[in-house]
C-alpha cells in the first residue's frame, strides 16, 4: 500500500460548465519536487449551483472513497449565501450530489473558504472568512451525515454547543460560531478517535484580526461542540514563526490531512503546491480540553513545527491562475 495525495483545481469555464481537474501525487518521504498526475476532470454545470468551488477534500476511513465539499458564499454580503451544498462522493470518478437536507431548513453555511474530513462515516466541513472586508472574521463547523435510503443526500447541520445558544445569524451564515478564528483546512485523527482529536489550519500571511499576529496557525477542533481552541502557532524547524510565500501578495489557502495508516503524519498542501509536514503537534492534540497544551511539550505550549518537504508540480499553481485548495490522503 502506498500513500497518495489528492487535490482538485478550480478552472471555471462558464461557456461549457465548470471543469475541475483532480490530481494525484505520491506523498513524499523526503524533500524534493513532486510529480502530479491528472486522474479525472469533474464537470459541474452552472445549473447545479452558482458557486462551483470544491475546496474541502476528505477520505472516508472505512471505504477509502474521497468526498469534496464546496465553499459557502456566492459573492460578498449582502448577496445570496450558500445556495447549494455540493458533495461529490469520490471526486476521482463520480458525479456530485447537491444540497444535503438542511437541519434546520433555513440553515446556511458561514464563510468563503472550506475544509473537510471524515470521522468514521460522518463528513465534517469547516467554513471560514479570513478578511473583515467580507464580514465578520471567523469559522463555523458543520456535520454532514452519511446518505440513507430515506435521505439519499444526507443531512447537514451546524455543530455549536459550546457557548451561548445558537443565534439566528449563526444558523443563517452571517456570523461565525468561532469569531476571530479563521481556518480553511480540516484533519481528523481516525487512528486515535476522540472529541478533540482534530485540527483546523490557517496558512496565511494576513493578520485576519488585530490579535492574530502569528498569521500561520493550527486550531484544535472539538467535533462534539464545534469549538476551536486558541491558536497553535506554526514555526519553522529553526524556531521562527512560519512565513509562507504568497501569490501576487495574496495569502494562501490550505488543505490539511492526516495519514491514517501505519506511522501517522500530519501534512498540509498550500494552493501554490507547497507541501508541509507538521510535527510537535502531539502534545497539543492530546492535551485535555481546548487549551494550548503542556509547557513541557516538545515545542512548548501552543507551538508546532511546519517543515517544507516538497512542491507538487501542479499546472498554473505558482502563478495563481488555478487554485488547489483541497487536500486529502488515500492509502492505495
Amino acid at each position: 500500500m502506498v500513500l497518495y495525495g489528492y487535490t482538485i483545481g478550480e478552472d471555471s469555464n462558464p461557456n461549457s460548465g465548470n471543469q475541475l481537474p483532480v490530481y494525484r501525487f505520491l506523498i513524499p518521504s523526503a524533500p524534493g519536487s513532486i510529480a502530479a498526475t491528472l486522474v479525472n476532470t469533474v464537470d459541474i454545470t452552472s445549473t447545479v449551483a452558482t458557486r462551483i468551488d470544491l475546496e474541502g477534500l476528505a477520505t472516508n476511513p472505512t471505504t477509502g472513497r474521497v468526498s469534496a465539499v464546496n465553499e459557502a458564499r456566492v459573492t460578498n454580503p449582502p448577496n445570496p449565501i450558500d445556495p447549494a451544498v455540493i458533495v461529490v462522493n469520490d471526486v476521482r470518478f463520480d458525479s456530485p450530489t447537491v444540497s444535503p437536507t438542511r437541519t434546520p431548513s433555513d440553515l446556511r453555511r458561514f464563510g468563503f473558504e472550506s475544509g473537510a474530513d471524515f470521522a468514521g462515516n460522518t463528513l465534517y466541513n469547516i467554513s471560514g472568512n479570513p478578511v473583515s472586508a467580507n464580514g465578520t472574521v471567523g469559522s463555523s463547523l458543520y456535520q454532514i451525515t452519511a446518505p440513507t435510503s430515506a435521505n439519499p443526500a444526507g443531512t447537514i447541520s451546524l455543530v455549536d454547543t459550546f457557548g451561548p445558544a445558537t443565534t439566528t445569524a449563526q444558523t443563517q451564515g452571517t456570523q461565525p460560531t468561532n469569531p476571530g478564528k479563521y481556518a480553511d483546512g480540516l484533519a481528523i485523527d481516525n487512528l486515535n478517535p476522540g472529541p478533540t482529536r482534530a485540527f483546523a489550519s490557517d496558512f496565511d500571511n494576513r493578520d485576519e484580526i488585530a490579535s492574530d499576529n502569528t498569521k500561520n496557525n493550527l486550531y484544535k477542533v472539538d467535533l462534539l461542540t464545534g469549538e476551536l481552541s486558541a491558536p497553535i502557532v506554526l514555526r519553522t524547524p529553526s524556531g521562527e514563526n512560519l512565513n509562507v510565500t504568497t501569490i501576487s501578495g495574496i495569502g494562501l489557502d490550505s488543505g490539511l490531512a492526516f495519514t491514517n495508516s501505519g506511522s501517522q503524519r500530519l501534512l498540509a498542501l498550500l494552493e501554490n503546491g507547497a507541501v508541509y509536514e507538521i510535527t510537535g503537534y502531539q502534545d497539543e492534540l492530546a492535551a485535555s480540553g481546548l487549551g494550548l497544551g503542556s509547557a513541557t511539550g516538545t515545542n512548548g505550549a501552543g507551538f508546532a513545527t511546519a517543515t517544507l518537504i516538497g512542491n507538487v508540480n501542479l499546472p498554473n499553481a505558482v502563478s495563481g491562475a488555478i487554485d488547489y485548495e483541497g487536500f486529502t490522503i488515500v492509502n492505495e
